[in-house]
């Protein structure tokens, strides 16, 4: 049984619902590459999955062909300026987020982000939303030669927190949050109202929460209490 003295948050889908803006980039260039706008249900599942999933997704369902392997680094490029430049003009916390996050710091735990983002996006993300001084630190996609499903950036997000991963929590919408926090050897907490599909049972959380308010449970589930 763990004792959780550090909860590790991925971004995307779990702290904040940032699909809004990128979906409005994503638009924008599959516009730009003769395709129609995303559907809102999958633009959301591609939305923690980064700029290339996004405009897969629309490419494909227009019909359209995919760029040339050695045309997605400059295409990539080109959407993170883009979002960059308007990435808190929708995105906001999910309801619930901001509070748990005072409780949390409140009770004394420590907290990290851990995202496939690049880290200086989410970190200037965080701060325009009024969120990132709740934080220890933030690895990025960027930060380490490996991003989440490995573990290692989860193992930096602990350590960063100054504990050990086994006494960390990771709350993900994915399901590389929930293989990066299982090969840590830290707790899986599936956060159910991110960029989820069903089953959710196939994402091999420990456990599946609803509501942000909700980790309180299991926190006190983890304590025995």
């Amino acid at each position: 049984m763990h004792t959780i003295r550090c909860i590790i948050f991925d971004l995307d889908g779990t702290l904040v619902d940032t699909a809004p803006d990128l979906i409005a980039v994503a638009d924008e260039m599959l516009a730009e590459l003769g395709a129609a706008p995303l559907d809102e249900r999958a633009g959301r599942l591609a939305a923690g999955q980064g700029a290339r999933a996004l405009l897969t997704t629309g490419l494909k369902a227009a019909g359209r062909p995919l760029p040339e392997e050695d045309e997605w680094p400059a295409l990539v490029e080109d959407f993170i300026a883009r979002y960059q430049a308007r990435m808190s003009d929708l995105s906001r916390p999910f309801p619930g987020v901001p509070e748990l996050l005072e409780e949390l710091y409140e009770r004394g735990l420590a907290l990290s982000v851990c995202t496939n983002k690049r880290e200086i996006l989410a970190a200037d993300l965080l701060e325009d939303l009024g969120l990132l001084g709740f934080f220890h630190g933030i690895v990025g996609g960027d930060t380490l030669p490996e991003k989440k499903p490995h573990p290692a950036p989860v193992e930096q997000a602990a350590a960063l927190a100054g504990v050990l991963p086994a006494a960390a929590l990771l709350l993900g919408d994915s399901h590389a949050d929930m293989a990066a926090a299982k090969s840590a050897g830290s707790l899986p907490v599936l956060a159910a109202w991110g960029y989820v599909a069903e089953p959710l049972s196939e994402y091999g959380a420990a456990h599946i929460i609803h509501h942000p308010r909700a980790l309180h449970e299991v926190l006190r589930i983890d304590a025995g209490t």
